[in-house]
């Protein structure tokens, strides 16, 4: 594989480095040599420290005692961690959001929705996770709460990248865009006894479509 476009190198490094850790070509705790992956992709090594430095700031790679780069994917309770950890965040910016609410926020956020519920309809991927990373960046500056929003952007990043790769059926995509909407309509009525549950029920299926991921590689990998 060689990148010709000099003006995406960064982005394409990083985009096949992103799949191979996420689709577990690239096992945990994996050595990431730059001039290796750099002669892979046929570019110089500073497009691949680049991205290595991307990902790292995202948790998906970590720095060795060397100073190296090795991957550092989630563990099964590490995924239950994050996923403990969104659901009381998102659920109280959820509700402090929809005490806030006015008609344009309520535009926008439906807007969204169907956004999202297009993209689903289509199977594509890529937007309805742009439609997805819009829907919580509205409710976050809603809220208003910058440092609850920058704890949840993070770990929502460490986490999502595997569960979008691995639920880019159409019926999953769908069933999620239903959970959204569910919450939007929770959020719009300001009915806070059932933010919680529309929440806890997103991130549950969110937590075990993840677990199934790992423990499929797992079998695969013949790990134990």
């Amino acid at each position: 594989m060689t990148i010709a476009d000099s003006g995406s190198r960064v982005n394409d490094a990083y985009d096949w480095l992103l799949a191979e850790i996420t689709g577990f070509r690239l096992r945990s705790g994996a050595a990431l040599s730059e001039n290796r992956i750099a002669s892979q992709l046929g570019i110089s090594r500073t497009p691949v420290r680049e991205a290595l430095q991307r990902l790292e700031k995202e948790g998906l790679v970590k720095r060795t005692d060397s100073a190296r780069f090795a991957v550092s994917q989630l563990s099964v309770a590490e995924v239950n961690d994050a996923c403990d950890l969104l659901q009381v965040l998102d659920t109280y910016i959820c509700v402090k959001a929809a005490s806030k609410l006015d008609e344009h926020d309520i535009q926008r956020l439906h807007e969204n929705i169907e956004t999202m519920k297009a993209a689903a309809e289509a199977g594509d991927r890529t937007s309805w996770a742009s439609a997805d990373l819009a829907f919580h960046r509205i409710v976050n500056t809603i809220a208003g709460n910058q440092l609850v929003a920058e704890t949840v952007k993070e770990t929502r990043r460490r986490v999502q990248r595997f569960w979008i790769r691995g639920s880019s059926t159409q019926g999953r995509l769908l069933e999620c865009s239903r959970e959204h909407e569910a919450l939007t309509a929770a959020m719009v009525a300001k009915d806070y006894a059932a933010i919680g549950p529309a929440v806890e029920e997103h991130i549950d299926h969110m937590r075990q479509r993840m677990i199934d991921m790992f423990e499929a590689a797992a079998l695969i990998l013949g790990e134990d």
